[in-house]
């Protein structure tokens, strides 16, 4: 007898992207067969398909190399298929996906050995079962999956703001980003991950933002403090911003100077508590100057930011902590 599915919220909204989750009774998880789940992930992948091609034509075959695609659409549209236990989960994208989900208490501890030293850090801060399904979705993405080695995939950054990691192929040297959430169904907890081709020039200067370090003082003041310890100290939240070389134009210092000079009348006319904020890269070889507009949420800093073609903003919590905004 072919049990029913139920299909739940993901709980997760992603531009361009439509995901459908489904299941069958947690009772029979022990005898599901096989083929049974993967009916079930063809059926999550038709529905995200049709979803997202806003078609109801179409259907799923696969590759020589064993990978889901959709054909038969006037609509050119991609898909992806995950399974774990009884869960099967569909990605479907007008560009190339990459979806994984797996049980957040897998014991993943012989894995983690892999990791290089930057995921090690990382896996500080994310749980990192999602690190590996990051390296699955990324692969899948690709159109060649994790190919039995996942340390062709390595993460290389994390965005708190997007909650997502930046994946590189290090044989291609091609970029993925892979959006990370927890799904919870039932009583069971699962790991998903959502990847796309990323562009490497964004993604670089992304890269660069998220390892800036920063530094503020009152405007006047000749004695700099780390960025966070400022923060804590008045407990006031803020944004922090430059005009100085606005995305990939690098203009000469004095119009630089210029820029930041009308950044500042402008912050002025929103905030009237401002300070120095300057960031600059972890070797201290290169510095940029901004400010810090005490107050200011980061709706009006993106804002701001758009005007002078910046890439992003920091926002500063009244904690300390910061998160970077991608305008």
């Amino acid at each position: 007898m072919v049990s029913v599915p139920d299909f739940h919220d993901v709980g997760v909204e992603l531009s361009g992207i439509e995901l459908v989750l489904g299941s069958l009774n947690p009772a029979s998880e022990a005898s599901n067969h096989v083929e049974e789940m993967r009916e079930l992930g063809r059926v999550c992948a038709r529905k995200a398909a049709h979803k997202a091609s806003g078609e109801l034509i179409g259907d799923l075959v696969y590759s020589q190399l064993g990978a889901p695609l959709w054909t038969g659409g006037a609509v050119d549209t991609h898909v992806s298929i995950s399974r774990t236990g009884q869960y099967a989960i569909g990605a479907a994208a007008l560009k190339r996906v990459g979806v994984d989900i797996e049980f957040t208490d897998r014991d993943v501890s012989r894995l983690v050995n892999s990791f290089t030293p930057v995921e090690q850090e990382l896996s500080k801060i994310v749980n990192p079962i999602a690190l590996l399904c990051a390296k699955e979705a990324a692969g899948k993405s690709a159109g060649v999956g994790l190919a039995g080695s996942i340390i062709r995939w390595s993460v290389i950054a994390y965005s708190a703001d997007s909650n997502s990691l930046l994946v590189r192929d290090i044989q291609t040297d091609d970029y993925w980003r892979v959006w990370i959430s927890l799904v919870e169904v039932r009583d069971r907890s699962l790991q998903c991950a959502v990847a796309q081709g990323a562009d490497p020039v964004r993604e670089e200067l992304f890269t660069i933002y998220e390892s800036a370090h920063v530094e503020m003082r009152p405007i006047g003041s000749k004695v700099w403090q780390e960025g966070a310890i400022s923060v804590r100290a008045r407990g006031l939240s803020g944004v922090v911003i430059t005009a100085w070389n606005p995305g990939q134009d690098r203009p000469g210092v004095v119009k630089n100077k210029q820029a930041n000079e009308l950044l500042l009348t402008l912050l002025m006319e929103y905030c009237d508590d401002i300070w120095e904020a300057d960031g600059f890269s972890s070797d201290r070889t290169y510095r940029e100057p901004g400010f810090m507009a005490w107050g200011m949420s980061p709706e009006i800093g993106l804002q701001i930011a758009r005007e002078f073609g910046q890439f992003a903003i920091f926002y500063f919590e009244d904690s300390g902590n910061r998160v970077m905004y991608s305008v």
